[in-house]
């Protein structure tokens, strides 16, 4: 066997031992609706008051399109008002988009806001069946005015981990990359049972004011092999 055979079976063989042919890949850019919430595994959401308490999630009930890019609001999406804030906001172009007051969202990209009350903006996975999961997030402050905003992820309630974002991260053709710590990422490996949750939150950080506080999260969660679930 030749050198160059040898090395491509052995970077197939890696290939096969980090991402096995079953293993189930949940993308919350590649499984975005705007027709449904719940969708599939994924809810989008806020937070009733300034807690991140499993009990204070409130699904958006309300999407609509503002140029190219799509929102989900709690009750209403015409203007910013009562019902507007916290917000989820996608890309679904294959080109960077610039969202009102000053923020630059990449394709696929999806971003959030909290209200300046301190309701989170909040996306949650539902586990949908036991298994070991391996899990990927990414947060970046994408507004011109620098984001100030905290990040968490939860594991039904239970914090897993925090972080603050100060700065822009986002794309460099619509902004310097500037700030303190423009991005945050968390990535690790942990069982979840059936209907086990996560949660994706952003908060109005530190200032308390979600004024520029765009943030823009990216998650891929893959379901490496199940396991069955305690009685």
């Amino acid at each position: 066997m030749t050198t160059w055979l040898k090395r491509k079976c052995l970077v197939g063989l890696i290939v096969l031992f980090v991402m096995p042919g079953w293993a189930q890949v949940f993308d919350l850019s590649a499984d975005f609706s705007l027709a449904k919430n719940p969708n599939g595994a994924w809810e989008y959401g806020f937070s009733a008051t300034n807690s991140l308490a499993a009990d204070q999630f409130q699904l958006d009930q309300k999407s609509v399109m503002i140029g190219p890019i799509g929102f989900w609001h709690p009750t209403q999406g015409d203007v910013p008002g009562p019902g507007y804030y916290p917000y989820i906001a996608y890309n679904s172009t294959t080109d960077t988009q610039v969202g009102s007051k000053g923020w630059a969202i990449s394709a696929g990209e999806i971003a959030m806001e909290a209200s300046n009350s301190g309701q989170y903006s909040l996306v949650r996975f539902v586990a949908p069946r036991a298994g070991n999961y391996s899990v990927n997030v990414k947060f970046i402050g994408i507004h011109y005015g620098l984001s100030t905003t905290d990040v968490h992820v939860l594991k039904n309630g239970s914090t897993v981990f925090d972080a603050d974002i100060d700065g822009y991260g986002g794309d460099p053709a619509f902004h310097k990359v500037e700030g303190s710590s423009s991005r945050a990422e968390y990535s690790g490996q942990m069982p979840l049972k059936a209907n086990d949750r996560l949660t994706f939150a952003v908060g109005y950080g530190k200032n308390k004011t979600n004024f520029g506080d765009t943030t823009g999260l990216s998650v891929r969660i893959v379901l490496l092999n199940e396991t069955k679930s305690a009685k």
